[in-house]
């Protein structure tokens, strides 16, 4: 008896079995791949990217149970690695098609990277895929968020010494690392309304952060 799947669960499928298992191997010569990439620097084999494939199974990371939660240590050394082997210079005397499809690979780890890097850019991708993109209209709801929110900037823009502004920074930090904290948890629990609002908070006290670096 076969399951029947829709397009969307049948392409998320294959593109599970694609990381799983097509990624292990070489489909030319069979040697093992060193990457979850379709790229093999022993015979130089090189294939697109499925389009249905996550970011987290770019680099070989687990999305369940809590997308949000990534070793970033461990994606920096994927990244290089992948992007080593995927270079479009390592490429350039192997053909048109082969360097092309090595420029697109590249450029799409590059943004997989910054994007699963960065905890405001990875949350807004997991909301993404439910349906929750950001928009510029969003906008926080919570009138005692906003004022602390205004407060923030206020005590960061009254700031006249060093120390005023590394104390400023520092308790914008501290918000940070809270919201961030809330955020994994939201989206552990799969309340995707609610990380959403947290994404836009976050969204505020990052600008408060850049504003901080500007001073520097």
């Amino acid at each position: 008896m076969f399951l029947r799947l829709s397009p969307r669960h049948g392409s998320r499928l294959l593109t599970r079995i694609y990381s799983a298992v097509a990624a292990r191997r070489c489909p030319s010569c069979s040697a093992p791949l060193p990457t979850a990439l379709p790229t093999c620097p022993s015979c130089s084999h090189i294939e697109p990217l499925p389009s249905t494939l996550s970011y987290h199974d770019i680099f070989g990371l687990p999305s369940v149970p809590n997308p949000f939660c990534v070793n970033t240590q461990t994606l920096k050394a994927r990244f290089l690695q992948a992007q080593k082997i995927c270079h479009p210079d390592a490429w350039s005397g192997k053909g048109k098609k082969e360097h092309d499809i090595a420029a697109a690979q590249s450029a799409l780890l590059n943004k997989a990277y910054q994007t699963l890097l960065s905890p405001l850019q990875r949350a807004n991708y997991i909301l993404a895929q439910q349906g929750l993109s950001e928009s510029e209209t969003d906008r926080l709801g919570d009138t005692e968020l906003i004022m602390e929110v205004m407060e923030a900037r206020e005590e960061l823009e009254e700031a006249t010494s060093g120390e005023a502004v590394e104390l400023a920074r520092q308790r914008n930090r501290d918000r940070i690392n809270r919201t961030q904290k809330i955020l994994e948890k939201l989206i552990g629990e799969r309340r995707w309304d609610d990380a959403k609002k947290a994404a836009v908070e976050l969204k505020y006290w990052e600008t408060i952060e850049n504003a901080v670096k500007d001073l520097e």
